[in-house]
């Protein structure tokens, strides 16, 4: 293994461990405060790491990881924010705000608000065998079919993924992401 490829490597666990830290530090709630990030950074810097530990096996080498946002602006900007001049793996990556769910099969990442989850639920069941990778911070996302969950725990951002989901989706999910995640298998834990 050449050195490029164990300090990629590294860097993938170190990043992954950063937005665990983020996610699990006492002194970092969700919600944040005057000196704290705020829950939608740390959002954002959660998809950027869900992106870079998921492999979409159909995805060109030239083509942008398109991460597209539904219901929520601010979640938008501080996406737009983290993943500024970031590229994975040498893929370029492009953040949309789609609102019309047509337009979702043309995103690699879809995150979904929790006030939008209940009107998409068509649009999603449309994606459920394309390599979309589903995220959302409604309750029960997961559960309904969603490939990833946000919820807070204890005051702190955690995750779940549906095993089923991301199997279903044709993508493949590093080990290191769904080691930190809480796992759901045929909608139970």
């Amino acid at each position: 293994m050449s050195l490029f490829r164990v300090r990629g490597a590294w860097l993938g666990v170190a990043s992954i461990a950063m937005a665990t830290a983020i996610c699990a530090s006492p002194g970092i709630a969700a919600g944040g405060g005057a000196d704290l990030p705020r829950d939608v950074d740390v959002t954002a810097a959660l998809l950027f790491n869900f992106a870079r530990f998921t492999e979409w096996p159909a995805l060109s080498p030239a083509a942008p990881i398109a991460i597209c946002v539904v219901g929520d602006d601010r979640i938008a900007g501080a996406v737009v924010g983290a993943v500024r001049e970031q590229n994975i793996n040498g893929h370029k990556l492009d953040v949309s705000r789609r609102q019309d769910s047509a337009t979702w099969r043309a995103c690699n990442m879809l995150f979904i608000a929790d006030a939008e989850t209940r009107r998409s639920a068509r649009g999603l069941d449309g994606l459920r065998t394309l390599p979309v990778l589903t995220v959302s911070d409604g309750k029960g996302f997961a559960e309904a079919g969603g490939i990833i969950e946000l919820y807070v725990e204890g005051g702190r951002m955690r995750f779940a993924i549906n095993l089923d989901a991301a199997e279903q989706s044709g993508l493949r999910l590093s080990s290191r992401l769904l080691g930190l995640a809480k796992i759901i298998r045929n909608g139970q834990q």
